[in-house]
């Protein structure tokens, strides 16, 4: 069995520090997850702090450590690189990487800090025949492969809406230019991702925002209402100024209703009402558990594993990860145009 040869770059949180949560399911970053598996081994490391770098390579026992990861792709005859590094670096290195003739890339979301960047990497990537997967890791979840299973297959009947929520923390005064955005684009990409998991092509969307430090700065907040191309609509907020941490959908059909996330998963179905003669109500079933469930990182790795055996794009490619931001950048957009409608696709 051949096994790929990996290098990260970015030795941070989710490149490999979070393994040290106590709280956090386990791999829960890049390295824990191709360290898990039996086809994979880390070969080299890259980040500019040296002492996070020596830190990486104790941890995983990796002796082939660098300040430029340039050099590293100059060196270590990769077969997949690893992007943990800051967002606004992810374009670049992609690129780099991809000229270099790795064979994969694995790189942490949003995909890039703008459209434009992230539309010439998947063009570039396409090009060389570089397979590019983005960390959306819900993708990989199989409680989340469950609810899209339970969508498609109709048991929610005719999906009509879908409300889903990103919050968390109140920024305070950070560039656009270095930062990208706040809450909604570093944890709405997921949202984003996620709505076209679920609810396929977006059509438009009309947003508004609450940015404290004004337009070069980040949003404190940014909701929205968009339609999907088959006629349902959504309801989204990102940040939000929460004192707490919270992501969840609520998926609503003609038949049911589904709610996933960080705090867990619920299922309800119509069934004649018990409380009101001629009317039917929704009542609580049992979610359907995956048939078998893994660390959605360890399963990520593997999808990069298998789209590099067969030559073909896994379930969070480069392609969904401009799909992702395309509903980011919408929503940003709009909001600047104080509510007006923007179509995805069109020019932003």
């Amino acid at each position: 069995m051949k096994r790929y040869r990996v290098g990260v770059v970015g030795c941070g949180r989710i490149g490999s520090l979070l393994e040290d949560d106590p709280l956090r399911g386990k791999p829960c970053t890049h390295a824990g997850a191709f360290n898990a598996l039996p086809s994979a081994r880390i070969v080299a490391g890259c980040d500019v702090d040296p002492d996070r770098l020596k830190r990486f390579g104790d941890r995983w026992s990796v002796d082939r450590l660098y300040g430029d990861y340039r050099e590293m792709l100059d060196k270590e005859n990769l077969d997949v690189v690893c992007i943990a590094a800051w967002t606004r670096l992810h374009a670049k290195i992609a690129s780099d990487a991809a000229r270099s003739g790795v064979r994969g890339i694995f790189c942490e979301k949003p995909i890039a800090n703008t459209l434009a960047e992230a539309r010439a990497l998947v063009r570039l990537c396409e090009r060389k025949k570089v397979l590019l997967s983005i960390n959306h890791e819900r993708r990989w979840d199989g409680y989340y492969q469950k609810a899209r299973e339970l969508i498609r297959r109709g048991t929610l009947g005719e999906i009509r809406s879908i409300v889903g929520n990103a919050l968390s923390w109140k920024p305070g005064k950070l560039s656009v230019a270095k930062h990208g955005g706040g809450a909604w684009f570093h944890d709405g990409t997921h949202l984003a991702d996620i709505l076209l998991y679920f609810g396929g092509p977006v059509d438009w969307v009309c947003a508004h925002e609450v940015r404290s430090h004004g337009k070069k700065n980040i949003e404190d907040t940014a909701a929205a209402m968009l339609r999907f191309r088959n006629g349902a609509v959504g309801f989204i907020e990102g940040g939000g100024a929460r004192k707490y941490f919270n992501f969840e959908l609520d998926v609503q059909g003609s038949e049911g209703r589904l709610l996933i996330g960080n705090g867990g998963q619920r299922l309800f179905l119509c069934r004649k009402s018990r409380r009101f003669t001629g009317f039917s109500e929704l009542e609580p079933v049992q979610f359907p558990a995956p048939r078998k469930y893994e660390s959605p990182f360890v399963a990520g790795a593997r999808d990069m594993v298998r789209s590099l055996r067969v030559g073909k794009p896994g379930l969070s490619s480069g392609q969904d990860g401009l799909k992702a931001l395309e509903v980011v950048m919408a929503v940003y957009k709009s909001a600047s145009l104080k509510g007006q409608r923007v179509k995805i696709n069109a020019r932003l």
